[in-house]
């Protein structure tokens, strides 16, 4: 598990610096980058669950979600061609994420100081989701991938500083 959360925090950190860096392309290929990142984030949850060992994948907590959003991808990846419906999957998407990690954060198997900065950033996206689904335009979107950069590098990174930050006498669960 300890080389899972490292090897994500690596990917999603390269991912948050491409993307800022080629955030012109990103965003002309909008259905492409989403779809295929919500892919990867499902395909991610159901391997995070495989690698646990605790239960049949199938029984673990958020493995109907992560097979949702690797469908949820695909059809985006396959079916979606309008911008602006792309914008509202990418809203929707993000609203369902961030009630995840709120989630997370009311079961106290956060850090405390990790909760905060969570929690802050997930009201933020929610915020700016609604927006997105208000206005699906080019604009908005670009002001959502800078927040998806900020995600991105923290979700590599909670798991991580949460390891190291919580003491292992309270047998927490493992965040992925």
């Amino acid at each position: 598990m300890k080389t899972f959360r490292l090897s994500r925090l690596i990917c999603f950190s390269i991912a948050a610096i491409l993307l800022l860096v080629f955030n012109e392309i990103f965003l002309h290929n909008l259905r492409w980058f989403i779809g295929g990142l919500i892919v990867v984030y499902g395909s991610l949850g159901v391997l995070a669950l495989v690698l646990a060992k605790k239960k049949p994948v199938y029984e673990g907590k958020g493995f109907l979600f992560f097979a949702v959003e690797i469908l949820l991808g695909l059809t985006t990846l396959c079916f979606i061609e309008e911008y602006a419906t792309v914008c509202v999957i990418w809203a929707v998407w993000s609203i369902l994420r961030e009630s995840v990690e709120l989630e997370e954060i009311v079961e106290r198997e956060l850090h405390p100081a990790l909760a905060a900065v969570c929690g802050l950033e997930s009201i933020a996206v929610i915020v700016h989701s609604v927006t997105l689904m208000i206005e699906p335009d080019e604009h908005h979107a670009m002001i959502h991938s800078y927040l998806l950069c900020v995600e991105l590098v923290l979700s590599g990174l909670i798991p991580v500083l949460n390891r190291r930050l919580k003491p292992e006498k309270e047998g927490r669960e493992e965040i992925l």
